[in-house]
């Protein structure tokens, strides 16, 4: 090995003690074992004695504006980290690639797309940086690769409509790291993320589906690989093939039901949310935002609650009362936050366009509406923009019970530089079983000759029972009985009028005129 890499390894390791690692005058514990080391016990707390009901309820309230998303990668990063036998589980700081599309089996992240294949994981950049590498992508496919820290910021970019096709690597630092990095990095090379923790996707574009498409996806998106600095060190500066990179499960808190509500937006309750809250305050690599002064008096009220460094909030300490006064907080803050969510979309055509060029990162209930129907959102609008449409164009809720149908012009389909999708969810945001596993319809798959056209139309059929005719049967998008549902629209490379909401996108019109008690 190089003297030069054995310097940099040997400066990696010299590091300073850590909790939960007994310390013996011998070499100190490596990365990896910090990571692996069960966090320290803390004492338990319940709300501050004499709380009223009242006043739990709106803490809590506050607590779901603020925290919805905190919450949500807490929860995320236990599956892709500690979950062992869960299929998304990978270990930390390591990438894992899905070489199918995702299906309506897919219940631990919400409004998923089923147009790219995923690939990602969970990272802590704690105890030392981590190095991203992505191979020529040669046959011009859409890719790219994004990270995301707690409270949706979205600090990195690369792929096809950001940094080109070429081969390229990055190095991702902590936002307190101190250290050398490898002189071979270029300034543009060299990202300082904005927490500690965060959560990294790659999505490679399928386009066809047919067998050689489908190989030309997978050869990309397990080409783009990640691993803490020292194991590129000791690659010879290089990330080692998946197979050799450690599965480092972590020692991080948890509790028990954790894994059990893994699909957040039907399982958590309001008591499940504040402990998962209480654990992310108390852990050091959820890297808070000091700078904030909203933040900083939010987290002084929520005091209150049990939501503060020292202390694990412990359901156990609480009445009944208390209980049911913390879930009537909860279930009135998402009902609010849905409400602010949509007032601050824009209108097109009844369609409601998410766009990050209008975002206030201090409009908290805002912000929670938009984690809680697409956890991680707002996306930068720089990578796409998301179209909800929750409503027919008689104002009335998409109801599974029900038949629509949505016509695109093919002389005015959305305009973007990548592709769109438009996929299909549950009121909860999870794909739609369906016997024949269509979960959405994309610019790619028109342009391949998939969907029936007419007239220079093409009309998709959303109801919940397959059409009689073979064209609709092409052109049919299944929903459910029972339940609402929801469209996400995505625009990878939007134009002008995706960003700023001018673009006249077609609503979705009701091919029935049966009442709908209680669904206005």
């Amino acid at each position: 090995m190089p003297d030069p890499l054995r310097a940099a390894i040997a400066a990696l390791l010299a590091t300073a003690a850590v909790p939960g690692i007994a310390q013996t005058g011998g070499p100190p514990p490596t990365p990896a074992a910090r990571l692996e080391a069960p966090q320290p016990a803390l004492p338990a707390t319940g709300f501050a004695q004499g709380i009223s009901a009242a006043q739990i309820a709106e803490l809590t309230g506050e607590a779901f504006y603020w925290g919805l998303n905190i919450a949500g990668q807490y929860e995320l990063r236990y599956v892709y980290t500690q979950f062992e036998g869960h299929p998304a589980f990978r270990g930390v700081n390591r990438m894992q690639a899905f070489d199918n599309l995702m299906d309506a089996s897919v219940r631990y992240a919400t409004t998923v797309n089923a147009s790219t294949l995923y690939s990602g994981g969970a990272f802590d950049v704690s105890h030392e940086p981590v190095v991203i590498e992505a191979p020529a992508v040669t046959d011009g496919r859409y890719w790219s690769v994004q990270a995301a820290d707690q409270n949706v910021n979205w600090f990195f970019l690369a792929g096809s409509q950001f940094t080109g096709n070429d081969a390229q690597r990055y190095i991702i630092v902590g936002p307190h790291w101190r250290g050398t990095i490898p002189a071979a990095f270029r300034s543009t090379q060299i990202v300082r993320a904005t927490s500690n923790t965060f959560n990294i996707a790659v999505r490679v574009a399928v386009t066809s589906r047919d067998a050689a498409d489908m190989a030309g996806a997978r050869k990309v998106v397990h080409g783009v690989a990640a691993a803490p600095l020292g194991q590129w060190l000791a690659n010879g500066g290089t990330i080692p093939p998946l197979k050799d990179q450690p599965i480092i499960k972590t020692g991080y808190r948890n509790f028990a039901r954790m894994a059990k509500i893994v699909d957040l937006g039907r399982s958590m309750t309001a008591v499940d949310f504040i402990q998962l809250l209480s654990l992310s305050i108390n852990d050091a690599s959820f890297t808070r935002r000091t700078d904030s002064v909203k933040e900083t008096q939010t987290l002084a009220r929520l005091q209150l609650l049990g939501l503060r460094e020292g202390v694990l909030f412990d359901p156990s300490l609480l009445t009944a009362e208390q209980v049911a006064a913390a879930q009537a907080g909860f279930d009135a803050a998402r009902i609010k936050a849905k409400a602010a969510l949509e007032r601050s979309l824009i209108d097109m055509n009844g369609w409601r366009l998410q766009s990050s060029l209008f975002h206030d990162d201090l409009d908290y209930v805002t912000k929670a509406g938009s984690d809680d129907v697409a956890w991680g959102t707002p996306v930068p609008y720089q990578s796409h923009s998301i179209a909800y449409v929750f409503r027919d164009s008689k104002q009335q809720l998409l109801d599974g019970n029900r038949a629509y149908t949505l016509t695109l012009d093919l002389a005015n389909l959305p305009p973007v530089t990548e592709f769109w999708e438009l996929p299909v969810y549950d009121s909860a945001g999870y794909f739609i079983p369906n016997p024949v596993s269509r979960y959405s319809v994309t610019s790619y798959m028109l342009a391949a000759g998939a969907y029936a056209v007419k007239d220079g139309k093409v009309t998709f059929y959303l109801q919940p029972d397959r059409p009689a005719d073979t064209d609709k049967q092409r052109n049919w998008l299944p929903t459910a009985r029972g339940d609402t549902f929801q469209l996400a629209a995505r625009f990878y490379g939007p134009m002008a009028p995706l960003v700023d909401g001018s673009y006249p996108m077609p609503a979705i019109e009701a091919a029935d005129t049966r009442a709908t008690p209680g669904r206005h």
